[in-house]
């Protein structure tokens, strides 16, 4: 009975959905790519994803495929909710477009204008940097990712700190690097310009006249709904649920949680000039400008494999590139748990948003490649054959090698203490139970002596099993031989960042749980 009334409910969202299309070749094209999803689904090992395709001002399809609980089964539907992580980017970009249409802000401004605390690395970057240089990844800064996912905050004045610290790898303007933290600062900047918070700027101007009834803006939202999906994560051949992840002040890069219901209706503004249900939700002029190639992210040339796929650009928090020939804008989202791509083709009146309840996962654009495919009549790539292989590799199992230690060059306690970098924030080492442990404000890591001042950092899962997080915390000393900071390789395009060491702590003043 429960397997019946689960179809049911898929099948009864489906009909209605299609009833909405008049163009029934459309709708028996779309209906042929089901067993294409459920086979992407079963290859994937994923526990669920939710697809909704817009044609113009009309939802033509959705469905949920899979389970948004599996321990409990419950089914995915397209009002399922999940985190959609950088799909949020385009939100808070657009923000500054409905700011600039109303005469407040300038994108050739410095946003040191409306954030006078704000400073960059250098002096270059404080005079160069431009409100669109943030919105299009061209400030040269790196991602500095574990700056606020290893030190997380809820402070917005602490992440505002941090980014003069924070090293540039490239001139402003001279190549396109991917960062967080320069969409925080757009999100600091509407606040400033509002009065209100971000998430209030965002329910206001796009959830309540989109009527994105099911959406919200940060963790709480998944947690205090009955209709989110649990995250998951498959790694050496099993699915694992994974905790919900907060990202504290970080939101305006991606905390924005959603259903495929919900996202396309925002897709529908963006085919229509801004325009949903006969009013302006977006300034026509601004979704003409983010649609458009602002910043070049690489010179991708025709291959011969794919001749018709070709050029790779930025816009306002969308990517922009060609599939088969056909002018694509996008921007997928990943967080713990959760992957989203949302998609569309402007000039085909084309819209796919796919969500995922799988950490890091290919579902979401390889199920849009693959209705792509049906929908432009172009020869179709196997996706599902690519997929195969991806997944044959990642199923097999990783041989657990022995934790091999060695006697540190100093005593356990000479270790302890607090360290700290001003672009990144601060650590304990402490010592418990005659080991050593890394205490991050996300987590707390145990130390492994692998050479005489290097460490290697592991994952507590429980007292039987640790899991190596692929990462060394190399011990600095000054001429005395005294422990006088660490080095941590956190950005791969960087030297290992300094944490310069503060203070001595022989005991833990809080005992996290290991």
């Amino acid at each position: 009975m429960k397997t019946l009334k689960i179809f049911g409910l898929a099948f009864l969202c489906l009909t209605n959905t299609l009833a909405q299309s008049n163009d029934e070749a459309l709708n028996t094209k779309i209906k042929s790519l089901e067993k294409d999803f459920e086979t992407v689904l079963t290859t994937s090992k994923a526990a669920g994803f939710s697809i909704a395709i817009v044609k113009g001002s009309e939802i033509i399809y959705t469905k949920g495929f899979g389970y948004s609980d599996i321990e409990n089964k419950t089914p995915v539907t397209s009002n399922t909710i999940f985190a959609i992580g950088s799909s949020t980017k385009a939100f808070t970009a657009s923000l500054m477009g409905l700011l600039r249409d109303q005469g407040k802000v300038n994108f050739e401004t410095s946003p040191r204008t409306y954030i006078p605390e704000l400073k960059f690395f250098n002096s270059e970057m404080n005079t160069q940097i431009t409100i669109k240089d943030l919105m299009t990844h061209r400030t040269g800064l790196p991602r500095h990712g574990e700056a606020w996912k290893l030190f997380k905050t809820q402070s917005k004045d602490e992440f505002l700190a941090r980014i003069a610290f924070q090293e540039p790898v490239a001139p402003v303007r001279a190549e396109w690097r991917y960062n967080n933290f320069m969409y925080f600062v757009q999100g600091v900047i509407a606040e400033r310009l509002t009065d209100k918070s971000w998430e209030q700027n965002i329910e206001q101007n796009f959830f309540e006249p989109l009527q994105m009834v099911s959406s919200t803006t940060n963790i709480q939202g998944l947690i205090n709904s009955n209709k989110s999906a649990l995250g998951y994560y498959f790694k050496n051949g099993k699915t694992t649920e994974i905790d919900y992840k907060d990202i504290g002040a970080m939101s305006p890069a991606g905390g924005i949680n959603s259903t495929v219901n919900d996202m396309s209706k925002w897709m529908i503004a963006w085919l229509n000039k801004g325009q949903y249900n006969g009013k302006q939700i977006l300034p026509s002029k601004y979704v003409r400008e983010a649609m458009s190639s602002q910043m070049v992210i690489s010179g991708r040339l025709p291959k011969e494999a794919s001749p018709s796929s070709f050029m790779s650009n930025y816009g306002y928090g969308w990517f922009i590139s060609s599939y088969k020939s056909h002018y694509r804008i996008d921007h997928g989202g990943n967080i713990d748990g959760f992957s989203a791509n949302v998609a569309f083709y402007p000039a085909d009146d084309l819209g796919i948003v796919v969500l995922s309840n799988q950490n890091r996962s290919g579902v979401p654009q390889i199920i849009t490649n693959i209705v792509a495919d049906k929908l432009f009549d172009t020869p179709e790539t196997n996706w599902i054959g690519k997929l195969e292989k991806l997944i044959e590799r990642q199923t097999k199992t990783t041989e657990t090698e022995p934790i091999i230690s060695i006697k540190p060059a100093h005593n356990l306690k000479d270790y302890t203490g607090t360290y700290k970098h001003k672009g990144y924030g601060t650590f304990d080492v402490i010592t418990k139970n005659d080991s050593l442990f890394a205490k991050f404000p996300e987590y707390t890591q145990w130390l492994n002596p692998i050479h005489p001042n290097v460490f290697e950092t592991y994952y507590v899962l429980d007292k039987l099993n640790l899991e190596s997080q692929g990462r060394s915390i190399k011990f600095v000393t000054d001429f005395k031989d005294n422990i006088s900071g660490s080095a941590i390789k956190l950005e791969r395009t960087l030297n290992p960042i300094i944490f310069n060491r503060l203070s001595l702590k022989t005991e833990p003043t809080d005992k996290a749980k290991l």
